[in-house]
């Protein structure tokens, strides 16, 4: 009985994975332009029999050769003029996917691209999904996971610095780390089951303090990765940072000195900044978010209230925060009650208005701070590194790789693996079985970053936030 349930259910999975490889051969379309007029167009097509698909509606002579560049006219069923354009002709595997693939230029008009698409689909092209055209490349072995993930990365990346690091990644930089790393936990992985296979031959073997060497590399590596998943986030999405202090420290002209503009209103006047206001600027390739909060304090006035409540929320929210303090006067009950709010925070300390002079208490009390004058401009370059320096921005290290948050989870679960098998090593009569286990959980996680191991709901997660199309 246990035998008939076990082969049903063998027979059951291999029609799954026969229906899933059916859905990947079989064509897709998508428009690969951003929406809107422009001088050009593009249609994407792949999939097994793509050409067949559509050949009665694109007319050249014969069959087209392989990366050949023809000017056509894309004709409807009743053999009406939807648009001239150039066809390329791509041949599996000599193609982005993998797949045969067709990529037509045509005038950038909506209703153009739109018609050619309902033309398509009439014809049986399904409409490709999200990402779907990089999730074959991955599937047909034209990238791995990482490289897969750089794309999404490139075409969003709103800096150079962002630019470059997606470049880097769809490179294989990453790939390469990553499998550096597989490569030192597979050779492990090797002497422990040739001992577990071959225990009474005399094969060489490895000491365990030989086996803790190399668990101690990998160890190394994964944390210089996982070191710069902060960043990565940094420079994929910018930084959040907020300037506070209590009423007339110089939040605003700071603010303004930052943005080499004159966006906020300053004046002698407390409590002049009843909201807080936000804008964005790239600081060595790097966007931040600068908010100038409304001066904490005690008061009355509901309407600064309000503000003072919404800059503290916008503190929460903030990677960074600069706790602003007037530097020609002694630290006051105000100083410390905003003090107090963010200290648990990832903040800088800023003694402002040194052109005032500076008040030895408060260089006392803040002997780390860092001195500026938001009126003369004095301090501001210094403060700008210091800010990098504080979100891990300068000095980079670890080849100036920057991981994902889902490769930082792998690499967190390899680590928590890693260190307890170290720890099982060193226990006496350990079972080189259990040893094995370990490192094979270890390496599946490592393998899961670039793509060897892989679930349909991961890559639903990686490729949903492609656009259509790409």
């Amino acid at each position: 009985m246990h035998l008939e349930k076990f082969l049903i259910w063998i027979i059951l999975l291999r029609n799954q994975e026969k229906k899933s490889m059916i859905k990947l051969r079989e064509p897709i379309v998508a428009i690969a332009t951003p929406y809107g007029a422009s001088a050009i167009g593009v249609i994407r097509l792949s999939g097994q029999g793509v050409w067949e698909r559509v050949k009665r509606y694109v007319k050249i002579r014969g069959e087209p050769k392989p990366r050949y560049a023809y000017l056509v006219k894309l004709i409807d069923e009743s053999e009406s003029t939807i648009d001239q354009g150039i066809m390329v002709y791509y041949m599996s595997p000599n193609s982005y996917t993998g797949e045969d693939m067709i990529e037509l230029s045509l005038h950038g008009n909506p209703l153009i691209l739109k018609k050619a698409l309902e033309l398509f689909v009439r014809s049986g092209v399904r409409l490709a999904h999200p990402g779907e055209f990089t999730k074959r490349a991955f599937l047909n072995g034209k990238m791995d996971l990482t490289q897969a993930e750089a794309v999404a990365d490139l075409i969003n990346a709103k800096t150079e610095l962002a630019r470059k690091a997606a470049i880097r990644q769809l490179q294989g930089d990453l790939s390469s780390y990553v499998n550096s790393l597989r490569e030192k936990m597979l050779e492990l992985l090797a002497y422990v089951e040739a001992d577990i296979e071959f225990s009474e031959e005399d094969i060489p073997t490895l000491t365990k303090d030989q086996t803790i060497l190399i668990l101690t590399s990998v160890e190394d590596g994964i944390r210089a990765l996982l070191s710069t998943v902060r960043r990565g986030e940094f420079i994929r999405r910018g930084i959040n940072l907020a300037i506070v202090g209590k009423p007339n420290v110089g939040k605003s002209s700071l603010f303004n000195a930052l943005l080499g503009q004159d966006r906020a209103i300053v004046t002698d006047i407390p409590g002049t900044t009843r909201d807080f206001l936000q804008e964005q600027v790239h600081l060595y390739g790097i966007p931040i978010n600068f908010i100038d909060t409304a001066g904490i304090r005690s008061t009355y006035d509901s309407l600064e209230r309000l503000g003072i409540q919404r800059s503290v929320e916008r503190i929460k929210n903030a990677d960074l925060v600069l706790f602003v303090i007037d530097s020609s006067n002694p630290v006051e009950r105000e100083d410390w009650e905003v003090y107090n709010l963010i200290k648990e925070r990832d903040h800088i300390k800023v003694l402002n208005k040194v052109d005032l002079g500076i008040n030895p208490s408060v260089m006392d009390t803040f002997p780390d701070a860092v001195w500026i004058s938001a009126k003369t401009g004095e301090g501001i370059e210094k403060l700008k590194e210091v800010m990098l320096e504080k979100v891990g921005l300068i000095n980079e290290d670890c080849m100036n790789l920057y991981i994902s948050t889902r490769h930082a989870d792998m690499l967190e679960k390899a680590l928590s693996v890693i260190g307890s098998v170290k720890g099982k090593i060193l226990m006496e009569d350990i079972s080189p079985e259990i040893i094995m286990l370990d490192i094979r959980e270890a390496l599946n996680h490592l393998e899961e970053i670039v793509g060897i191991i892989t679930t349909e709901d991961m890559l639903d997660s990686v490729f949903s936030r492609f656009c259509i199309g790409k």
